[in-house]
């Protein structure tokens, strides 16, 4: 029986991170598209790469590219405020590799200039002999890119294949670390919107553990929630930001009504935070006492706790949930 409580409240914790994970996911979502995180962080990427902002103009300029701008659901390019459209978040490695390579090639030429079908040798290298003046940085590494151009007449064709997987390579090992770092970044963004919500909402992990190894009753309900949202696909779908209102766990603000009406909008009586709405003045019970310096200790331990937890990400909690929601049968009938 200890067993099965013990269970209980671990799904009971879990369903909750769950629910906190979703809703800093769709705020995290909705802040980066609006910020434009992604396209910024490409942009500074190509930028590190090409080492020329001229170069990485005519990159995001190429016909190529600007197909892979973001769009609206009309298909339409998105612009900001300047009227400056909206520069792609994704690009794939083969499509930086050829827009690459041309962009180099042809680094220092105006656009009449360029040709539209092929190029041959002492074109490309031209074109090279001009990027090494202009860009020694980008040369040096073009030099790994393209090496013994000088013999490229024999197999031109094969050369060429060559030169665009090793800027695929290039790419990907560059959006590898990229991503990394992004990943990082964004895992610290959703721990400080977790904590956030966790504090808005009043989703405190220490309180909730003890009310669910508490009242059965509570974590019976909170258990039947999540065994069925384990069971409804992925968190995305089964759970979303509107919806975490109006399931039952114990979370959100509890206030007990006083006896005296004259009060401020925000006030401090008997060591307490009372609050004046409706005429009326509302203690409220969920904070500790401003004299009780541990309980306050607690307090933020449980808001960190929920703002680590929304940090992991969705996927993770939703994983550990089924999981958890599939012993719970086989804890139940070996306990019978």
């Amino acid at each position: 029986m200890q067993l099965d409580a013990i269970l209980e409240v671990a799904i009971g914790l879990v369903f909750v991170w769950l629910v906190i994970s979703v809703a800093t996911m769709e705020v995290q979502s909705r802040i980066g598209t609006a910020l434009n995180w992604r396209a910024d962080q490409l942009e500074k990427s190509i930028l590190s790469m090409l080492k020329d902002e001229a170069l990485v103009k005519k990159f995001y300029e190429h016909p190529l590219i600007r197909e892979l701008a973001q769009k609206d659901r009309n298909g339409n390019l998105i612009k900001n405020k300047k009227g400056v459209i909206k520069l792609p978040d994704y690009i794939p490695n083969a499509t930086f590799a050829t827009v690459a390579c041309e962009v180099i090639i042809n680094a220092g030429k105006e656009d009449k200039d360029i040709p539209l079908d092929t190029m041959t040798l002492s074109q490309m290298k031209a074109g090279l002999k001009s990027l090494a003046e202009k860009n020694p940085n980008l040369e040096r590494v073009n030099h790994y890119l393209m090496p013994n151009m000088e013999n490229a007449a024999n197999d031109m064709e094969a050369k060429l294949a060559e030169y665009r997987k090793n800027t695929e390579g290039w790419f990907s090992d560059v959006m590898s670390q990229t991503s990394t770092w992004y990943k990082a970044r964004a895992q610290w963004m959703a721990f400080w919107i977790g904590l956030a919500i966790a504090v808005f909402i009043n989703i405190d992990t220490i309180h909730i553990s003890q009310k669910l190894w508490q009242e059965p009753t509570a974590r019976a309900v909170i258990v039947a929630q999540a065994q069925h949202e384990a069971q409804s696909g992925t968190p995305s779908e089964s759970i979303s930001f509107a919806t975490a209102k109006s399931l039952n766990f114990p979370a959100g603000w509890t206030t007990t009504p006083l006896e005296t009406k004259s009060c401020n909008l925000i006030n401090v009586i008997d060591y307490q935070f009372v609050i004046h709405v409706s005429n009326e003045c509302l203690s409220v019970t969920s904070l500790p006492a401003f004299n009780n310096f541990w309980g306050w200790i607690v307090k933020l331990a449980g808001y960190i706790l929920s703002a680590a937890a929304a940090a992991q990400g969705a996927p993770f909690w939703f994983d550990i949930l089924r999981k958890l929601v599939g012993i719970k049968p086989q804890t139940e009938s070996s306990g019978k």
